[in-house]
């Protein structure tokens, strides 16, 4: 970490406190008993071959062994219960308590996206933005500096994602900019030449209902962060958040929408430098959440080779972004997503240079708990991200999420030595 040292200046005694804490783990201490047993539990089902190689159809098989009500029985007590919270009132207060007592804050993040049950069908359009409000009305009630994770493809069809993101890498473009994008979601009729009528309805209806999540989060002071999906989307994706970013991030120091940056995609860099530059000229407030990616099985797009070749990407990356941060003037504010202690310590050594709660850290819920607990302690933002539903809801978020323990099993083997170090000292405390 030489390069972050000279980048980021002289260590203090935030961060030196901070990086002994990871490197011993010592922070794991604020966990409860089941809460660390739980962990070792999860990180040992995680690594099984078997729910590695189709998690999602383990557990729907499960289920159908099992019974709905002992299937959900094991769930709560395993993989539901460390990634995932219901959506009642009292659940979600009662994680956000227990969050915030430790120095964390709750990132809810509802996991829905794709196609419906039955196709995407308004009603089932409706019905995820239902859901979308009252996960605004949730986050808003957990407390201060409230944020929520969303899914375009939650409120607007795939197919049609697809189709614009299709458009939009053509030479002549879609003819789409922001200021068009934002009319839209004021209200203007979609009139797209290259749409069906059927497509510009669903597409005005789709926009509507993104509008209408901003604008109760604007009123809630909840900031929003707008999932990357698959990188074949992500043209769409980004220009529609663009448009919310335009209607919604123009007042005030702090971003009301944030858009999401995948380490694991090779253009990354560069769109990401442009995003900031445009962001810049246009006098916006820019939130930047930026991560590894969690569709890697999925993908179809143009991805780095290995494990190395990301990391390698994300530290561009973050340092991209740092460096902006530490112009005079910035109006961007950035998420950490990471697990991985170098990527996390290289923005605690920026810290002295960009300006106070510009940089925010995050992990999922039940994940990262030594970084997690050891940057809270030292009075740092971090938000952990929990999926917000029951298990059948979460299903293919908790899937993903197993899933993604093939690629991070470094960081998990890490983690489960600090958990299982942890044991050992309350076993032994005499040792």
């Amino acid at each position: 970490m030489g390069q972050g040292d000279s980048e980021g200046g002289e260590g203090s005694p935030l961060q030196e406190q901070v990086e002994a804490q990871v490197r011993d783990g010592r922070a794991l201490a604020a966990l409860g008993w089941w809460e660390l047993l739980r962990g070792l539990l999860v990180f040992a089902l995680c690594s099984h071959p078997r729910l590695q190689q189709d998690p999602e159809a383990l557990l729907r098989a499960s289920r159908r062994v099992l019974g709905a009500r002992l299937w959900r029985a094991l769930l709560s007590v395993s993989l539901w219960g460390q990634f995932a919270v219901g959506r009642s009132p009292a659940a979600v207060r009662e994680l956000g308590q227990r969050l915030r007592a430790r120095g964390l804050r709750p990132l809810l993040a509802l996991p829905i996206e794709g196609e419906g049950p039955d196709g995407e069908g308004e009603a089932w359009f409706e019905q995820n933005c239902g859901a979308a409000l009252q996960c605004v009305g949730l986050a808003a009630a957990a407390g201060p500096e409230p944020a929520m994770q969303l899914k375009v493809t939650a409120l607007l069809s795939q197919r049609l994602c697809e189709k614009i993101s299709l458009r939009l890498a053509e030479p002549e473009g879609a003819g789409l900019n922001p200021e068009q994008v934002a009319a839209m979601l004021g209200g203007q009729v979609p009139e797209l030449p290259w749409l069906s009528p059927a497509e510009n309805e669903h597409l005005g209806r789709g926009l509507s209902r993104l509008e209408r999540v901003a604008q109760a989060a604007v009123g809630g002071a909840v900031q929003v962060l707008v999932d990357a999906e698959l990188s074949h989307l992500n043209p769409a994706l980004t220009c529609l958040t663009w448009g919310l970013m335009w209607r919604h991030n123009r007042r005030g120091p702090r971003p009301h929408i944030w858009n999401t940056w995948q380490a694991y995609l090779r253009d990354t860099e560069a769109r990401l430098g442009a995003h900031l530059a445009q962001a810049g000229g246009a006098g916006l407030s820019c939130g930047v959440k930026l991560v590894r990616g969690a569709y890697l099985e999925q993908e179809r797009g143009p991805t780095w080779d290995s494990p190395e070749h990301t990391s390698a990407s994300y530290e561009r990356c973050l340092r991209l972004v740092l460096a902006a941060l530490a112009r005079p003037g910035s109006r961007l504010r950035l998420m950490v997503a990471s697990h991985n202690e170098g990527s996390v310590l290289q923005a605690l050594r920026w810290l002295p240079r960009v300006p106070p709660g510009s940089v925010c850290f995050g992990q999922l819920q039940g994940m990262g708990e030594h970084l997690s607990l050891a940057l809270g302690a030292g009075g740092l933002p971090v938000y952990k991200s929990v999926a917000l539903g029951p298990p059948e809801v979460t299903i293919p978020y908790l899937a993903r999420r197993a899933a993604e323990n093939r690629g991070a099993l470094g960081g998990a083997r890490r983690e489960r030595q600090l958990m299982w170090a942890e044991l050992r000292r309350r076993l032994r405390p005499w040792g």
